[in-house]
C-alpha cells in the first residue's frame, strides 16, 4: 500500500476513535480499499502512535478493528501457509483456539445462559466452575506475548503486539473480577460475565485473522522450531481432542524437524575458561551454576535490550530463548511498562541502584529486585532482575549454623 492509501486508512481509524459507527466505516473501508494486508493495518496502528495517541486509545479501537477488518483482510504468504501443517506450533496456536470455542459454545455459554434465566445457588456454582476452567487460557496468552510477539517486535510490528497484550490484561481482569465477585453478587455481576465472553471470542477473531498473517508472513523455519522448542516450557491449554494440535502432536513437528535443521541447540567452547578477577570457570560451569541458583536472574544491557537470563530448574515466570535482543520496554505488559522505563532512567541518570516488588499469587511469596549494573567506574552498564519464591523463606525463626 503506497503512503496514500496508509495516510486513507489511518484516517478512516482515526474516525473510529472519534465515534462514527462501525457500519459507516466499513461502508467506507469497502468502498476505499476492498481489501488490505494484516501488515498495513498494523503500520496505520503504528503511525497513531508514533503521532501522539495513546496506546489505551488505540487498545479502545481495537474490538471495532476486528469488526470492520476481519472479513476483509487478504491472505499472506500462501507459500508460507503452515498453520495447516499438523503438530506445526502455527497449527497448534490456530487448534487450541478451535478447542477454546468449543469449550465456549459447550460448556461456557450453556452455563451463563442457565445463569441468566435463573441465578439459583446452583446455577452460580455452574457459572463459576466453567469461569475456573477458562483460567487456563492465560497460557495461550503468556505463549503469545512471551514467545510470538518478539519476532514481530524484531520485524518492526510493534503497535499490535502492545494493543493485543493490553487486551489480554483486560480479559484477565475481568476474570480475576468475576472469580472474586460472582458468588457474592450474583446476577449483578451479569453484565461482567458477558463482557468477559465477548472480550474471549473477540481475541479469537483477532488472533486467527490478524495476529496469525502477520506470523506467517515473519516467521522463517528456524524461528518456528525456536518456538516449538520453547513452548512446552509455558504449557499449552484448550487443545484436547483437537487433531494434530496435541503436546504429543507438537513435540513431534519438534522432533522431526529439529533433526533435519542445520540450528542446533548447543554452545560452542573452545575450552578456555572464563577468567575473572575473582577466580575463573569452564563455559559448563559457569552456565551451570547460575542455572543452579536460587530464583531467576535476567540481565539488560545498557542498549535497553535483554541479554541473558538463567534457565534454572524451577522458573518463577516464563522466559524464552526468543526473547534475547528483545527490547526491554516489550518483556512487559503496557500498564506496568511506565514504571519500568521510569526505573531504568533513575538506574542510568544514578538516582537508584535497586528497586524491589513482591507479590502473593497463591501460597506463593515472589520476590522481585532490580539492580543497576554498574562498572568500577560507575559506569551504568545495564539492569540485573532477580526472581525468587520466597515463602519458605518468610517462615524462618531462629538460627540453622552450619555448626549445628
Amino acid at each position: 500500500m503506497d503512503q496514500e492509501k496508509k495516510i486513507q486508512l489511518k484516517e478512516i481509524i482515526e474516525k473510529l476513535h472519534k465515534g462514527a459507527s462501525p457500519e459507516s466505516v466499513k461502508e467506507e473501508f469497502l468502498r476505499e480499499f476492498g481489501s488490505v494486508s494484516a501488515e498495513d493495518l498494523a503500520a496505520a496502528e503504528k503511525q497513531l502512535m508514533e503521532e501522539g495517541m495513546e496506546l489505551e486509545q488505540v487498545q479502545n479501537l481495537c474490538d471495532v478493528h476486528a469488526f470492520v477488518f476481519e472479513d476483509n483482510l487478504q491472505a499472506v504468504g500462501k507459500s508460507k501457509q503452515v498453520d495447516s501443517i499438523p503438530g506445526h506450533p502455527a497449527f497448534v496456536f490456530k487448534g487450541e483456539n478451535a478447542g477454546l470455542k468449543a469449550f465456549l459454545s459447550k460448556e461456557f455459554e450453556p452455563a451463563l445462559t442457565a445463569f441468566a434465566k435463573d441465578s439459583s445457588k446452583a446455577n452460580n456454582t455452574s457459572l463459576l466452575q466453567a469461569v475456573k476452567s477458562l483460567s487456563k487460557l492465560h497460557v495461550h496468552y503468556q505463549r503469545k506475548e512471551n514467545l510470538l510477539f518478539p519476532y514481530l517486535e524484531r520485524a518492526g510490528i510493534t503497535a499490535p503486539p502492545k494493543v493485543m497484550w493490553g487486551v489480554d490484561d483486560e480479559i484477565r481482569d475481568l476474570w480475576k473480577e468475576v472469580i472474586a465477585d460472582l458468588p457474592s453478587k450474583g446476577e449483578a455481576l451479569l453484565p461482567v460475565v458477558e463482557k468477559l465472553l465477548e472480550q474471549v471470542k473477540s481475541m479469537i477473531t483477532k488472533e486467527d485473522n490478524i495476529l496469525m498473517p502477520m506470523l506467517l508472513e515473519n516467521l522463517d523455519a528456524d524461528d518456528w522450531l525456536t518456538v516449538a522448542r520453547d513452548s512446552a516450557d509455558i504449557g499449552y491449554c484448550f487443545n484436547g481432542g483437537v487433531e494434530g494440535a496435541s503436546p504429543s502432536d507438537a513435540l513431534t513437528w519438534y522432533r522431526w524437524n529439529s533433526s533435519l535443521s542445520a540450528k542446533g541447540d548447543t554452545l560452542e567452547q573452545s575450552g578456555d575458561k572464563v577468567r575473572l578477577p575473582s577466580g575463573a570457570f569452564t563455559l559448563e560451569e559457569l552456565t551451570s551454576m547460575l542455572n543452579t541458583m536460587p530464583g531467576d536472574i535476567t540481565f539488560v544491557g545498557k542498549d535497553d535490550k535483554v541479554r541473558y537470563f538463567s534457565e534454572g530448574k524451577e522458573r518463577v515466570f516464563p522466559r524464552t530463548r526468543s526473547i534475547i535482543g528483545r527490547d526491554v520496554a516489550h518483556c512487559h505488559p503496557p500498564k506496568s511498562l511506565h514504571v519500568v522505563e521510569k526505573l531504568v532512567d533513575d538506574f542510568k541518570a544514578g538516582v537508584k541502584d535497586e528497586e524491589s516488588f513482591w507479590l502473593q499469587r497463591g501460597d506463593q511469596f515472589i520476590l522481585i529486585r532490580y539492580y543497576a549494573v554498574r562498572s568500577g567506574s560507575g559506569e551504568y552498564l545495564g539492569v540485573m532482575e532477580v526472581t525468587e519464591e520466597i515463602s519458605a523463606l518468610r517462615s524462618l525463626e531462629g538460627n540453622k549454623l552450619l555448626a549445628d
